[in-house]
């Protein structure tokens, strides 16, 4: 009844409007709407649709039809009165859950906050508006050393620093920070003088500003999808990911020195797979992220640095490339249907454990009596014995092979 009157969303109350409270009003129990709890404004269609049903019901027909009795009735019609005309509670100053530590916390505080326990709310790491020009002029590396002798120091370990001394000119403070003039005369601070930071925290620039100062040099080879790719959309900026002033990574100036850590800042389900029992050797170092993946963009889905998941997976599987005289039509569709590479609890990163993933696709055509050679079908099953016989599931040149044979 509250989805045909359009009250679903719109209607609101601290004891909430619900079916069952309608159904007692209208069989003879108008206290369920006769409440003096306040009711929150509803939507001009929903008053529509609720006045339009009050004067359904008051016609004799419908009521004696609805066995609808006056009380109920004038419950229901002050009800529709009072539904325009009654303020809204405000919420801000109710407990909220969220804000506490945990729901333990929450609780041993009494289950209520008040305004001046609550913690700012987080800001967004990037503003909507392009920051505004600052007239400023170049100064020059020396002016900077006089403040900023530390950092100068750790950033001439890095690669950028290493070749900037032999490039006199080529990684100067200013190339990346900006004209630091009004920076120097206002005596410094982070941002101040329209100096350029990068940290993502910092609220005077946009992330499509600061990666333009990295683009300038980095745009070509990997990054040339970097435009309109999942990563740009979301808004990152090259240090969520990189650190240029000093030297963590042993490559690509990352901020981690395991390079998987960088990406399980956002992709945190992926740690959590890594360390399954089955999975790909990350945690060893064997593999990294970006062997598959080209986290600046890619033609192609998940950001994958070759046209296909199976490409991706015969760079190191060419075994499993074939061709094949009998090709196994789930494994040349998609390694997926069969593997998770990011690990799971089975043997061989399985998505399903055996026989339960054979038969999927399969049913067991070796009956529960007797099959080949008097084994059951139920002791196949708990023997885990398909792969027993059916050995080259991914594809087989024997000219007996059609069942994937040894």
């Amino acid at each position: 009844m509250c989805a045909s009157l359009g009250l679903a969303q719109s209607v609101k109350a601290e004891g909430t409007l619900t079916v069952a409270g309608i159904q007692s009003a209208l069989q003879g129990g108008p206290q369920a709407l006769n409440s003096q709890q306040a009711v929150q404004p509803a939507s001009d269609e929903a008053l529509s649709a609720l006045s339009s049903f009050v004067q359904q019901i008051g016609t004799p027909a419908a009521r004696t039809e609805r066995k609808i009795d006056d009380q109920a009735f004038a419950a229901l019609q002050d009800f529709a009165q009072r539904l325009g005309t009654a303020q809204p509670q405000s919420i801000k100053d109710l407990p909220q859950v969220a804000q506490a530590g945990s729901l333990l916390e929450f609780l041993q505080q009494g289950g209520s906050s008040s305004p001046a326990e609550k913690p700012k709310a987080p800001q967004a790491a990037t503003p909507r508006r392009a920051s505004a020009p600052v007239d400023a002029t170049f100064v020059g590396a020396k002016t900077c050393l006089t403040c900023h002798a530390n950092q100068t120091a750790t950033f001439e370990k890095t690669l950028m620093g290493r070749i900037g001394k032999t490039q006199k000119g080529k990684f100067d403070c200013e190339n990346c920070h900006g004209p630091g003039s009004a920076h120097v005369k206002a005596g410094g601070g982070r941002g101040v003088g329209g100096i350029i930071s990068f940290r993502p925290e910092d609220q005077s620039r946009t992330a499509e500003e600061n990666n333009e100062i990295c683009l300038a040099c980095h745009k070509r080879g990997a990054r040339t999808n970097w435009p309109g790719s999942t990563h740009e959309n979301r808004g990152l900026q090259c240090s969520n990911c990189h650190t240029v002033m000093k030297q963590v990574s042993r490559k690509a100036q990352l901020k981690t020195a395991f390079q998987p850590d960088t990406c399980f800042q956002c992709h945190k389900d992926r740690r959590v797979a890594v360390y399954r029992s089955g999975h790909m050797p990350l945690r060893e170092g064997k593999v990294a992220c970006s062997d598959c993946h080209n986290p600046h963009g890619s033609v192609t889905e998940a950001l994958l640095k070759k046209d296909s998941v199976n490409e991706v997976c015969y760079t190191c599987h060419a075994e499993r490339r074939g061709p094949f005289l009998f090709e196994h039509a789930p494994v040349r569709e998609n390694c997926l249907n069969c593997h998770d590479p990011h690990g799971t609890v089975n043997e061989y990163s399985l998505k399903v454990s055996r026989p339960r993933l054979c038969q999927e696709c399969h049913a067991i055509g070796h009956g529960t009596t007797s099959g080949p050679g008097g084994v059951t079908g139920i002791g196949i099953a708990f023997g885990l014995g398909c792969q027993n016989c059916h050995t080259n599931i991914h594809g087989s040149n024997s000219p007996a092979g059609a069942l994937f044979h040894r």
